[in-house]
């Protein structure tokens, strides 16, 4: 990708600065540095979904020999049977079979793995504890919602290397430490505090990526942020089958060596230069812009005057606010429309479209990851069922990327989850009724991967659609809620497998239903496609009516809804 594409500007402009860019001009520092960046998301999801491997439950375990085999040999008329949770002792009569004892595993259980391959094997976690492993991933997931509460805030007072630098390293730390963890306990609470620390990587390192592009191309950050995500869980799949045969503790520390860049990380990362301006660090400025300017052959004065003037604006806006803070009232203040999550619940057209949200994002994020931690007990190979199923994700994003330049928000989010509903819907009928028939179980596998791939397209469309509905004042907020309730489906979808062991054809159909009713809903919500954002709740009621629900006809700009409102 050519330099001047990135940063903007035409060849006859390649000799000058972007002064409203405070880089100057797009070259090899931002390049290293967005590549730093890029490394640490690269493993950020090593640590939230790594518990396919190394949690992975074998099929075929069973209780473990017990002294029982010595009283069939003595005694030829009872035999003993070894269950997946029991074990059975009956008596053959000559004209039935009696039981006259069952009893649980005493000896332990029995894995067509070897003891130390997964958790689940090492620990037992199976028959009445079975639900611990899937507690360990779900707890990955309340860190990443404790995590998430608190990043973004303290990256903005803190800085974002350091608050990025402390998660990489204490993600190093504790994740060799799970390595060496003998207790269930202290796992538990290991899994914990890297599904916090991984939040502290992801924000950071989104903002991070953000505030090294120029404002016109800042749309490949978030491109970059996607494509490493899904590349990192590519890069998981060959690594896990490489090390299949070894304890899941080598594979916990290999995944996590790559959080070992960390250790010079203070060295090689440098902290982001918007904030640094912001917030009037000029020592810490002055020697980024000093590096900058000596890695992209800049003049450094020149550099250093468009810092000096983003300083000093910055400076003023904050003198006007205090102004503003301890002046008084005047007849001619402006009224700003102060907005809360209380604003949501009160306004009924608004509540009612978020409502619709929040079930939107529950359903994107428990579908999505309940069928990423099951692809492994997919029919066939499950180290080539993991790396497929993360694979179709990049023609997700490359699908969504083309419609969002030719279709509206509402009618890809149609698209997305009729695909998602009717493919998960045909490949749970596939496998119910297969009866064992081969070319059924592996269309069953593809239809179920179509399904993977529609829903990673319809999550990232999310991020979009969701910010678009709200006015100006709410929107962080109602982007911020909605996320929420993505969390809730993430901490369920764990329970997904253990429901599937009891119920084969439950989890399929519980995620083709909620898709379909995601396609009732979405008929309702308002297109954001082409039209200007709203800024107040005033516009927002009005435009809700104009473009909600199933008259679908042509909305208002908001110069039109705001002579309605004059009118009015």
């Amino acid at each position: 990708m050519a330099h001047s594409e990135i940063s903007g500007l035409s060849d006859d402009d390649h000799g000058s600065l972007d002064e409203e860019y405070i880089y100057g001009r797009w070259g090899r520092y931002q390049v290293f540095q967005v590549a730093i960046v890029c490394f640490h998301l690269l493993q950020t999801g090593f640590q939230l979904l790594m518990g396919v491997f190394i949690a992975y439950r074998p099929p075929g375990s069973r209780c473990a020999v017990v002294e029982f085999d010595n009283l069939t040999q003595m005694n030829s008329s009872l035999y003993v049977t070894y269950e997946s949770c029991n074990i059975k002792v009956f008596y053959n009569d000559t004209t039935a079979q009696k039981l006259i004892k069952e009893t649980g595993c005493l000896n332990g259980f029995w894995y067509t793995l070897d003891k130390d391959s997964t958790i689940v094997t090492e620990m037992d976690l199976v028959c009445d504890r079975a639900y611990l492993a899937e507690v360990l991933q779900s707890l990955v997931f309340v860190g990443q919602m404790v995590g998430a509460a608190f990043a973004s805030s303290l990256s903005d007072r803190f800085g974002r290397k350091t608050v990025h630098l402390c998660s990489t390293l204490l993600t190093f730390i504790f994740g060799i430490s799970v390595a060496f963890t003998q207790n269930y306990i202290s796992l538990a609470i290991l899994k914990f505090i890297l599904g916090v620390l991984q939040q502290g990587m992801v924000v950071t390192g989104s903002v991070l990526s953000l505030e090294l592009f120029p404002e016109k191309t800042r749309f490949y950050s978030e491109g970059l942020q996607a494509l490493f995500w899904t590349s990192g869980l590519v890069i998981m799949a060959p690594i896990a089958f490489l090390m299949q045969n070894y304890s899941w503790r080598y594979l916990q520390i290999t995944l996590t060596s790559f959080s070992a860049l960390s250790l010079i990380q203070f060295w090689v990362q440098d902290e982001s230069l918007r904030w640094l301006a912001v917030n009037g660090k000029y020592r810490e400025a002055y020697r980024v812009v000093r590096k900058v300017a000596r890695w992209n052959k800049l003049n450094y004065e020149d550099l250093k005057n468009i810092v000096d003037r983003r300083m000093a604006r910055a400076e003023k806006d904050k003198c006007m606010m205090e102004d503003k803070k301890h002046s008084e009232k005047s007849k001619e203040t402006i009224i700003v429309e102060k907005l809360t999550i209380v604003n949501i619940i009160k306004n009924k057209s608004i509540f009612i479209i978020s409502v619709m949200m929040w079930f939107t994002w529950v359903t994107n994020s428990l579908t999505y990851f309940g069928l990423t931690l099951t692809s492994t007990s997919l029919a066939g190979n499950r180290f080539l069922n993991f790396f497929l199923s993360v694979c179709v994700e990049y023609i997700g994003r490359i699908l969504e990327f083309i419609m969002l330049r030719c279709l509206g928000r509402r009618t890809i989010t149609l698209i997305f989850h009729t695909i998602t509903g009717t493919a998960l819907a045909l490949s749970t009928a596939l496998n119910h009724f297969s009866e064992g028939s081969q070319p059924a179980i592996m269309t069953s596998v593809v239809t179920s991967f179509i399904g993977k791939l529609s829903i990673t397209g319809s999550f990232s469309l999310l991020f979009l659609f969701t910010a678009e509905l709200y006015p100006t004042n709410l929107r962080n907020a109602g982007l911020g809620i909605s996320s929420s309730f993505s969390r809730v489906g993430a901490i369920v979808s764990p329970f997904v497998g253990l429901l599937a062991r009891e119920i084969p054809w439950a989890p399929g159909t519980i995620f083709s239903s909620m898709c379909f009713i995601v396609v009732i809903l979405s008929v309702y919500l308002p297109e954001t496609r082409g039209w200007d954002l709203p800024q107040t709740m005033a516009e927002v009621k009005v435009w809700y009516k104009e473009k909600s629900g199933f008259r679908l006809q042509k909305g208002r700009r908001r110069t039109e809804i705001l002579k309605v409102l004059d009118i009015k």
